[in-house]
């Protein structure tokens, strides 16, 4: 599926000469096997070691290096193990017996990636260049270290690692095409997959952070989807903050989206987190082409600002109260704080969609308990349109499976630090499960 191998290949290549000296101190000629190298990033794969001595304790290291608000941060992650009689690791059997991440979890060296000590902790990881591979280094060093006794953090370590391979993750297949959109108001990027089509399709949308986030719409092509990813906000000539934004572009969108020759007929899905599932459940309210809409931790109902449609309000807002907020040290947890009735709930039981709700219980911005109370409102005989999946632990930001976990960080629609909550491992449970529940979902609904 991916076909940029030698590409990857050359960059991590020169990505490992900057962190590793050429010359190895080593008696032994172990090796690092990641299979397969190059990957999607929802892909699980299989990272073992092999030519060790037996009962070797080693330490197998990850990172990544990233650019949060043009900022340069090191990710990393580390696992202690101890080899096999035979003197080889396998993390698809083997539990640490210490680092970032504990029992058997074959994807740990990834998920339980995090922002090295010295550097900033509120950093969300969001991989924005989908034309670029996320590329993971995994070192092994002899004895059990941290990794700020290893290359990471030093020029000249001691120990020196005993080698060290880099795998290759793609937010997009080589072949999705990938097309700017620029139709009447309507901003974004429209991802195709392979073949004449046409294809199942689906609106991806973000919340308030604004701009155009492509990884989730590219990964969703991936798996065979027509998507759009939808910037509504702050980016190119649109409305610079949420107070302009008109719910007639998000209507604009679905006709223009639903009438693409690539795009099957019958209907389309829409994929949207936070702020951004408040407006795609609006816009199922009011267009009929829309039958499929995942709503990942977004409020069922309009907050902090009045939204328009055709120039008039059409949907009062609930206000935030901060006074109400839990003002912590990592930042302000508002779950408690909005005034809201049921009269506000929007009635999403009118709209024929159905709708898959992933909702984390430990979210810092939404209090669980609105879903809950959603479902309570659709009539009996339409109660087999929502669907709702809590998960426990998890925070507010669900992403793609292997998205290393932000507890907390800037939100720029309250312009505060926010606790967006949850635990690395429940979360990257939940991500795990909520895609596969997500890809599910929209393949049965848009068949």
């Amino acid at each position: 599926m991916l076909q940029k191998c030698s590409q990857s290949q050359k960059h991590a290549s020169q990505s490992q000469q900057r962190f590793f000296p050429a010359k190895s101190f080593s008696t032994y000629q172990p090796v690092i096997k990641v299979t397969p190298k190059v990957s999607l990033f929802d892909q699980e794969v299989l990272i073992t070691v092999h030519g060790l001595t037996r009962k070797a304790k080693v330490t197998l290291q990850a990172w990544i290096q990233h650019e949060w608000r043009r900022e340069k941060v090191v990710f990393a992650s580390y696992g202690h193990f101890v080899a096999s009689e035979q003197g080889e690791v396998d993390l698809s059997k083997d539990s640490p017996v210490g680092g970032t991440f504990t029992g058997i979890e074959p994807m740990g060296l990834l998920w339980s990636l995090a922002p090295l000590p010295g550097h900033p902790t509120d950093i969300r990881l969001v991989w924005k260049d989908v034309t670029k591979p996320c590329d993971v280094h995994i070192a092994l060093f002899p004895g059990h270290i941290t990794p700020s006794d290893s290359t990471v953090c030093s020029e000249d370590p001691d120990p020196r690692p005993m080698c060290v391979t880099t795998a290759s993750r793609w937010m997009k297949a080589a072949d999705v095409s990938r097309v700017e959109i620029k139709e009447g108001r309507l901003r974004g990027m429209l991802f195709l997959p392979p073949g004449e089509g046409p294809h199942p399709g689906v609106i991806d949308v973000f919340g308030s952070a604004g701009g155009l986030m492509e990884s989730r719409a590219a990964l969703l092509a991936s798996h065979g989807f027509a998507v759009l990813s939808l910037a509504f906000f702050n980016f190119q000539d649109l409305p610079k903050t949420l107070e302009d934004v008109q719910l007639d572009y998000f209507e604009e969108a679905v006709e223009w989206f639903s009438s693409h020759p690539a795009v099957r007929e019958g209907g389309i899905g829409t994929v949207s987190v936070s702020f951004g599932a408040t407006f795609a459940m609006l816009t199922a309210m009011q267009c009929p082409q829309v039958k499929a809409v995942v709503q990942i931790n977004g409020p069922p109902f309009l907050i902090m600002r009045d939204l328009q449609r055709k120039g008039q309000v059409f949907v009062k807002s609930v206000q935030l109260d901060l006074n109400l907020a839990t003002n912590t040290k990592e930042g302000y947890i508002t779950k408690d704080a909005l005034l809201y009735s049921p009269s506000d709930l929007l009635p999403m039981w009118k709209s024929s969609a159905h709708m898959l709700c992933l909702v984390s219980d430990d979210d810092g911005l939404n209090n669980p308990q609105w879903i809950e109370e959603l479902r309570t409102m659709y009539p009996e005989d339409r109660r087999h349109l929502i669907e709702v999946v809590h998960y426990p632990g998890a925070g507010h930001l669900l992403e793609p499976p292997y998205t290393p976990h932000c507890r907390a960080c800037m939100n720029p629609a309250e312009g505060k630090h926010c606790v967006w909550g949850g635990n690395p491992k429940q979360h990257s449970e939940a991500q795990r499960d909520s895609w596969q529940r997500l890809l599910a979902f929209l393949h049965d609904k848009l068949r």
